[in-house]
């Protein structure tokens, strides 16, 4: 049986943990540490240092706590403009595209930026809800999946973890069948999503682009604030965010924890309404020192343990109707995840024109899963009646990743330089036991569809080892890029890479070993023009070179992929203004894609099917449209096909929408001047994904569906209430069908956050 972990994670025993955390933090600031009105430097890493005597505020009447401000250092003065600079839903700059902190009007690619205001308005719960409103982005393309996995396809390419990175270093590690780091979105101050290919950056940036997840870090303003959560489902989560700095604020911590003890929507039927079960606790200490004006060192740390029972894979009736009917077992299926990490960001300005930086992260997962597959009807005389098979892992999976560059800017003649010349090692190992069938006679009981029966006899976790596996990637790689601005109009960004690539892949259970080596250049060419009038039209070239974790069913690992993309668009700004409209156009190749094996009844092993182009538009603006009216609205056209792929040339692959949609307004009443109004806000939105294929030979589809959200706050002093509906009118949606399953969309979800700030 699921052997459970030494961790426990009983709701009541996290939020006695925080508490106690609490009060040690508010001992330290009665011991020494203490409010300060001193502002510190801007360090790369997209953490302003915060004024605390009189904080701006944002356009709902807020405190903008993403606002730095300006920062004279004796002896050395230090431009440090805030790459976090997010009033409202509109961020000005980034440092994910280029690793310089550069408006994203400049950038030449598509960037979009989740702030920290976005997320609290809409009560973003996991991560895959943040990017509902982001073009070229789809996400919960397998419905509602309450085991953590954050699924989402970027221009039309499977980015499940090739996308995930974090402060601007690669977490995207992959284990041989479920393994892969989990983000709780509390812990998050934005989400930077770069759209096409970018390993010229980062060595392991995919075809579809990156999802740069910035991390909450300390900062010069005391952070005190506590949110109590409930919802349907009976939804329950606590969660808490406190900072202090000492007087001088050389040394600057911050705490972010939370807890979740919550049901879901999967229902067992015919069980009285027994629902798959959620819990997670989530727990992130950093610390800033700066010994001088001119040096930062940050320490961050983070443990988050996920519990889930929560299966969501429905069986399909033999006339391909959906039944409502779970393939697994309420008592059988378990999702466990354990995973930690720890890192520190060094910053040093030798002076004006030369800056260093390194960054470093080891982390770690280790997971066991179960959980049962249909094998379809045995007895053509009872075709209700669903064999089944049962499968379970042990995983294991670390990566440690160090990234080291020297930023300069300099001048020749009438072209400004900021040249970025840097080198980055990335270190993943894998390792995974899998389990399927048993050693015994034994044989997990089938299901009638027509009248289920539920926990008639404990499944024994199997116990038969069909596969040892180990998996090692090692990735060194060199860049360098210059960004060249000419009469402060057109800038040329040209950027260069090699890489070099070592797997190892060991079969333990015969006892051998395949090693692969290879290595890439790859390159990044963009040119921009910035009108007098916030108009930058811009041209981009860039590639990309990934390895890709795992083996085929014949146990031969999957060779790197390579894309490359043109890509032309025009960003608009309007000068003094707080929004970005932005539209694009790409065409992108990718060769030695994956898709998942239709040979394999449990869907989760892969397969390559050569070359994938992917073609389209996108359009996206966001910001203030009215003193207290902010706005989000996206669309993206996607015309993807398989290339070379003898069995599925022509066709489209599954799960990829050829249209999609979304708008999101947001107001707050305190902007009309009636004092009883003020406080108050209301917001609402549309989401449209339109229908996708089921099968690589593009036989049935899943239709289109329109989704609506809602949101009424209310916000006085220190205290706010938000509640937060998302698919509002319940629609029961299917988002997608394949492998003789369905997968049901996300219902109706009702949360109320009550929000303290002292």
């Amino acid at each position: 049986m699921y052997k459970k972990t030494t961790i426990s994670l009983g709701l009541s025993k996290h939020l006695a943990f925080s508490a106690v955390l609490s009060i040690a933090l508010t001992t330290t600031i009665s011991s020494g540490f203490a409010q300060t009105k001193q502002t510190g430097m801007q360090s790369s890493t997209g953490a302003p240092d915060r004024k605390t005597d009189s904080p701006e505020k944002d356009s709902t009447g807020k405190p903008d706590t993403n606002r730095a401000a300006n920062s004279t250092l004796p002896a050395v003065v230090v431009e440090a403009k805030n790459t976090s600079e997010t009033s409202g839903y509109a961020a000005k700059r980034s440092i994910t595209a280029t690793k310089t902190d550069t408006p994203i009007i400049e950038i030449p690619q598509s960037i979009s930026v989740v702030t920290r205001n976005e997320m609290d308005m809409r009560s973003v719960q996991n991560f895959t809800e943040a990017l509902r409103y982001v073009p070229g982005v789809t996400v919960d393309q397998f419905g509602f999946d309450g085991r953590g996995f954050e699924y989402l396809y970027m221009r039309g390419f499977n980015a499940l973890t090739t996308a995930n990175f974090r402060d601007g270093l690669s977490n995207a590690a992959q284990g041989l069948f479920f393994n892969g780091f989990v983000t709780d979105t509390y812990g998050l101050e934005r989400v930077d999503v770069l759209r096409g290919p970018s390993s010229v950056m980062f060595g392991r940036g995919d075809a579809g682009g990156i999802v740069n997840r910035v991390t909450k870090r300390p900062t010069a303003t005391p952070i005190r604030e506590v949110e109590f959560q409930y919802g349907n489902f009976d939804r329950k989560r606590f969660a808490a965010d406190l900072g202090v700095a000492n007087k001088d604020g050389t040394i600057m911590m911050r705490l972010v924890t939370t807890a979740l003890d919550s049901d879901t929507q999967v229902r067992y039927p015919n069980t009285g309404g027994d629902r798959a079960h959620n819990e997670r606790f989530y727990i992130a200490p950093s610390i800033t020192f700066r010994p001088t004006v001119a040096t930062t060192i940050t320490l961050m740390g983070d443990v988050l343990n996920n519990r889930s029972g929560s299966s969501p894979f429905y069986i399909t009736a033999p006339d391909g109707r959906f039944t409502n009917v779970l393939q697994s077992e309420p008592k059988f299926a378990r999702y466990a995840q354990n995973q930690g990490s720890f890192s520190y960001q060094l910053e040093h300005h030798f002076n004006e024109m030369l800056t260093v930086r390194q960054n470093f992260r080891h982390a770690f997962q280790k997971g066991a899963f179960q959980d049962i597959f249909s094998v379809g009807p045995s007895n053509p005389e009872q075709p209700t009646l669903i064999d089944r098979g049962a499968y379970a892992t042990n995983e294991r999976l670390s990566q440690t990743v160090l990234d080291t560059h020297l930023q300069a800017k300099t001048t020749t003649g009438p072209v400004s330089h900021t040249v970025l010349l840097g080198a980055d090692w990335n270190q993943t190992n894998a390792s995974m036991r899998y389990f399927e069938g048993y050693t015994s006679d034994y044989v997990p009981p089938a299901i009638d569809i027509a009248n289920p029966i539920y926990s008639s006899q404990p499944i024994p976790r199997p116990d038969l080892l069909l596969q040892n596996s180990k998996q090692r990637i090692d990735q060194l790689g060199f860049y360098i890029q210059d960004q060249l601005k000419y009469n402060e109009n057109w800038i040329l960004t040209l950027s260069g890479r090699y890489d070099r690539l070592r797997t190892k892949d060991s079969d333990l259970l015969s006892e051998s070993a395949t090693r692969n080596k290879d290595s890439a250049f790859t390159g990044r060419a963009g040119l921009t023009y910035l009108f007098a009038n916030g108009i930058a039209p811009y041209f981009s070239y860039s590639q990309s070179f990934m390895a890709q974790p795992g083996v085929d069913v014949n146990n031969k690992p999957f060779d790197p992929t390579r894309a490359s993309q043109f890509e032309a668009g025009v960003k608009f700004q309007p000068v003094g203004g707080r929004s970005l409209y932005t539209v694009a156009f790409f065409d992108l190749t990718k060769t030695n894609a994956l898709s998942r094996d239709p040979s394999d009844p449990s869907g989760a092993h892969l397969m390559a099917i050569g070359e994938v182009r992917s073609r389209g538009v996108e359009l996206e603006g966001r910001g203030e449209l009215l003193r207290g009216l902010n706005a989000i609205g996206t669309f993206t056209y996607l015309d993807v096909d398989n290339m070379k792929d003898t069995d599925f040339r022509g066709k489209r692959p599954i799960q990829v929408p050829t249209t999609m949609a979304s708008g999101w307004l947001d107001y707050s009443f305190g902007a009309l001047g009636y004092e009883w109004l003020r406080g108050f806000g209301l917001g609402g939105g549309v989401r449209y994904v339109g229908s996708t294929f089921n099968e690589e030979n593009n036989v049935s589809t899943t239709p289109s569906y329109t989704l609506f959200d809602a949101t009424l706050r209310y916000e006085r002093g220190p205290i706010s209430f938000n509640i937060n509906a998302s698919n509002i009118f319940n629609e029961s949606y299917i988002a997608t069908t394949n492998f003789n399953r369905y997968y049901l969309g996300t219902l109706r979800t009702v949360i109320g956050t009550l929000t303290f700030r002292f």
